[in-house]
């Protein structure tokens, strides 16, 4: 998983940008972050092991909202992209 994570950061600068994804979507990252800033998520950070799993769920959850909330076919269009200037 790990070794394609500049896919995955190269795939949400894309759908970010890409006019056709609604705002919406775009705000599903946005009100992850800040869930994450709100006083209750930073106290969790001070217990060792449920502070970082609590960063890891909210980030992959916001993450895979913004996917799932952006069109399909515009998702497919830029990983199509990208998995040709990979082969490249």
């Amino acid at each position: 998983m790990v070794r394609y994570l500049p896919q995955f950061v190269r795939l949400f600068a894309r759908l970010m940008a890409d006019r056709r994804v609604p705002i919406l979507a775009k705000l599903a990252p946005l009100v992850g972050l800040l869930l994450l800033l709100t006083p209750p998520a930073l106290e969790l950070d001070f217990i060792p092991v449920v502070g970082q799993l609590d960063w890891l769920l909210v980030g992959y959850l916001s993450l895979q909202l913004f996917i799932w909330l952006c069109p399909a076919d515009v998702v497919r269009e830029h990983v199509s992209q990208l998995a040709r200037s990979n082969l490249n």
